[in-house]
Order: structure tokens, then sequence, then C-alpha cells
């Protein structure tokens, strides 16, 4: 008899939200039968929304009808499939405890990102000790406490929550993050013309990526090039200010084939430089794509990208919101061609063996067995020979 787990929630699909397809395929990976039960997220108007607190209460009434549609439709498919284990995928803060309550299976949360640290510590949006601020503390809280487990995306963000929430430390886990679309098919990186270096960054511009940290370095580099993929309206107005001809500003989101093709004719990518903690404490999608197409990222140096990939010649680091540090390693870069070759050709293996599909498989199989020891042991099998 199969093992069988089922997805549970309300998260968004399609290009830009690769973390569910990234569960599903690590599951698969590792010969778990994966079923679903949906009701559709927010979307991208999911930033809108949160840029527009006053919007807030319409859309908790809205999560309050979905929450509702997607509890009816669980009872039918609990009783089909009679699932060993039920993950929540992020965003599921509001969904958990009651997913908890209609299924007897152990319910894991794939929080990936905390709301309080999303809203008052990374984006400033709410004072902290606020109404508001007090509010996305305790549904943080409440979420991890109703799941038995709670998943992060690396081990530091696991321990950030575990202090924010004040929960034990083995209600916490990680699963790191990967490429649900990554082609086994590398492009060649080839050597900059005219030792003009060109770089990408694709975001939304949240504090986090610290774009403007970029822009500025950028800036001060006469022989580096930018393709601005995204970013806020301000941001693409100061690149054109700052950048002038060396900016190329592309539209704010491409699909997944059109990203892989500025990944590909680009020489290297932009990760994150902001300056509040979560640049700390994340690994972010953009190095993971970068890495899974045989590209070198500059990134800030941080722990979280330390663990993996400290010494692995694939990441050049500077120091995190340091405009200035970060134009130095920019200019050494666009005057040794050679390192940046070396980091390319060694880019796709460094993502294989840290973020690959066999490595979420693994991690897969040790969550699974921390939620239900019995089922995912093989011992119910070894017993029923």
């Amino acid at each position: 008899m199969s093992d069988r787990v089922l997805l549970c929630g309300a998260w968004d699909e399609g290009a830009g939200y690769p973390r569910t397809r990234s569960l599903r395929q690590g599951l698969e990976a590792a010969g778990i039968e994966v079923s679903e039960c949906r009701v559709p997220g927010l979307g991208r108007k999911k930033q809108s929304v949160l840029r527009k607190p006053w919007r807030w209460p319409y859309a908790w009434w809205q999560q309050k009808e979905q929450r509702a549609t997607l509890l009816q439709a669980l009872e039918a498919k609990v009783a089909q499939i009679r699932p060993h284990a039920v993950v929540v995928p992020y965003p599921g803060h509001g969904l958990v405890r009651a997913i908890k309550e209609c299924v007897a299976a152990p319910v894991a949360f794939d929080m990936f990102l905390s709301a309080y640290d999303t809203i008052v510590e990374d984006r400033q949006m709410v004072r902290p000790g606020s109404l508001i601020a007090n509010y996305l503390k305790r549904l943080d809280t409440k979420a991890c406490a109703a799941a038995d487990l709670v998943v992060l995306d690396t081990p530091e963000n696991a321990a950030y929550v575990k202090s924010l929430t004040g929960l034990p430390a083995d209600r916490f886990t990680w699963l790191p993050v990967h490429d649900p679309d990554a082609s086994q098919k590398i492009s060649p990186w080839q050597a900059p013309q005219d030792g003009v270096l060109q770089l990408l960054f694709f975001g939304t511009g949240v504090p986090l990526h610290g774009l403007e940290t970029l822009i500025t370095a950028v800036a001060q580099v006469p022989n580096v090039t930018l393709t601005l993929v995204g970013g806020t309206d301000d941001h693409r107005r100061l690149a054109q200010q700052m950048l002038g001809t060396r900016v190329m500003i592309g539209p704010l989101f491409v699909d997944r084939q059109r990203l892989r093709e500025l990944i590909e004719s680009c020489h290297l990518v932009a990760g994150v430089f902001g300056e509040s903690n979560k640049t700390q404490r994340v690994v972010p999608f953009k190095l993971v794509h970068a890495l899974a197409a045989g590209r070198p990222v500059i990134t800030a140096d941080t722990p979280a990208v330390a663990r993996w990939l400290d010494g692995s010649g694939v990441v050049f680091t500077a120091a995190a919101a340091d405009a200035g540090a970060l134009a130095n390693k920019l200019r050494e870069l666009a005057s040794n061609p050679m390192a940046l070759a070396a980091a390319a050709g060694a880019a796709r293996a460094a993502y294989d063996r840290h973020f690959g599909t066999p490595q979420l498989a693994a991690r897969w199989r040790e969550v699974l067995l921390r939620m239900n020891p019995i089922r995912f042991s093989g011992k119910h099998r070894a017993d029923t020979a």
C-alpha cells in the first residue's frame, strides 16, 4: 500500500509561485502518492492588499468564505484517499487549525514566510507593538501551534519563528528552496564582450531585495549594465536616473520561459541586498533559479547563504545594504571574467548538490518520518509482508 500525502490549502499556482510545486515534486520523488484539495489563493492581488490595510477586513471575509468551501471539499477528499499526512502550503496561516480539526492524520504547515516578519520587520508597514503587529504575531503563533510540524525554508528561518512564537524547537523543521522548472539542458556561459558585465535582477523590489543598494552600486561601475525585471515604480525611475543607457527596464513580470532566456543571456544574477534581519535568514529563489541555469550569483554575505554555498565558488558576496562594498565586488568581477567562467562552470553542480530534487526528497523523508514514524518508516510494510 502506497504512502499518501494530501496538500490542502489556498495556495497560488503558476509562474512566480514555485514553492508548492517544489513541495509536490519532492514528495513524488520520495515515492509518495500526492493528492490535492485546493481553493485559489490571492495571487498577485496579495501585494496590493498588503499595501492597503483598509482592505484587510474584506480580504479576511473572502478568506473566511474560501475556508468554508475548502473544508467542505476536504471532508470528501479525506474519505476518498485516507491520507497518512496532510501538508498545508503557504499561505495557510488562517487555515491550519480548521484543517487539523477535520483530519485524523498529522498536519504539517509549510509556513515559508512569517506574517509578522514580512509586514512588521522586513517591509516595516506597521510599528512593532502596534495592534496590527500584535495580531500578526498571534496569527503566526496560532498557526504554528495548530500544526504537528511547521516547515520553513532554512534552519535560520526555523530558529527565528521558534523564537517569535515561543513554541518548542521540535515543532519546527525546514525544507530547502528548489527550482521545479530546472532544465537538464544548460546553456553555455559566454564571456563579456568589450569588458561589459551584464547583470540581471528580477523580483518585486520588496525591502528584502535591497534594490536601491544594487542600483547605487551599479552606478559606480561604468562597465556593468543592469537588466531590471520588476521592482517598484520608484526603483525603475531611480535606475533610469542613475544608470541612463546602462539599464534595460523590462516588464514588471515575465513568464518562466522568458525568465530562463534572460538568465541565460546574462553573465551574473543579482540576489538580495536588504538591510533587514530577514536578508540574513533566506536563500532567495533567484539564487536557486540562477544556479540551476548554470549562472553565478552576487548577493549579500549572510549565514543562510554561507551554510550551503560558502567555499563553493559559485556565489560572490558583499556586505548587506552596503552599496560601496557591492560596487567594489562588481568592479572586481567585471575585470576578472575567468572567475565568472569558473563560477558558471560549477553552478549547476552546486544546485544539484544542495537544492536538487533528490535532496528535497531526502529532506521530505526525514520530515514525514517525524510526522508519522510508523507509517513512513516502512515498518507497516514489513509487518504486512
